[in-house]
């Protein structure tokens, strides 16, 4: 089996991931387009009408607070490890971490079913919301599989010569964080 040189494996993972996040941000600034360009088309008061409501307060400020608690644990968990270069680091910073994400994806499934759409079809502005309250819900599924499989490599050692395994899913992890809060700010302005 042929083997990549440490330098050509830590730039293909650093540019995959890069990329990857660079198209979600493009979906996640169409979202936001699509949101304003529908309230702005908004001419005979269609697009929320009477009953339509924000997103509940509560169930947003869980899932914004526990996502900056999963950042600050990751990256505190992310240094010590990139310093030691794998060989080990406060491994609870990092439990701490995907549970926030756990409470994080349980609170935003909270948040979907609180808005109470029921009737169809649904009207612009609960398609968009409704839009972003699972979008944000698919980054938050990715982002716990993501920390399960590095728990994986973490709890059999499997870091030791790949300390930019934290840093790369760093970037995932930060990025979702960002752009959920980026999101569910839109919705709350929206």
């Amino acid at each position: 089996v042929h083997e990549l040189e440490p330098h050509v494996r830590i730039g293909r993972a650093r540019a995959a991931t890069i990329m990857f996040i660079l198209s979600d941000v493009l979906a996640v600034f169409a979202i936001m387009a699509a949101g304003g360009y529908l309230k702005s088309l908004n001419t005979e008061s269609q697009y929320k009408i009477a009953g339509d409501h924000p997103p509940a307060l509560l169930p947003g400020l869980v899932v914004a607070i526990v996502l900056v608690l999963s950042g600050l644990f990751y990256f505190l968990w992310e240094r010590r490890v990139r310093a030691n270069d794998g060989r080990g680091g406060p491994t609870a910073f990092f439990g701490l971490s995907l549970l926030c994400v756990v409470v994080a994806l349980v609170a935003q499934i909270w948040a979907a079913l609180s808005l109470g759409y029921t009737t169809t079809p649904f009207h612009a502005y609960e398609s968009v919301l409704m839009l972003i309250t699972w979008y944000t819900w698919v980054h938050f599924l990715l982002l716990l599989i993501l920390g399960v499989l590095l728990l994986g490599r973490i709890l059999r050692g499997r870091l030791v010569g790949f300390g930019f395994m934290p840093e790369v899913t760093g970037y995932w992890w930060y990025y979702t964080i960002i752009a959920s809060l980026l999101l569910w700010g839109f919705a709350y302005i929206l």
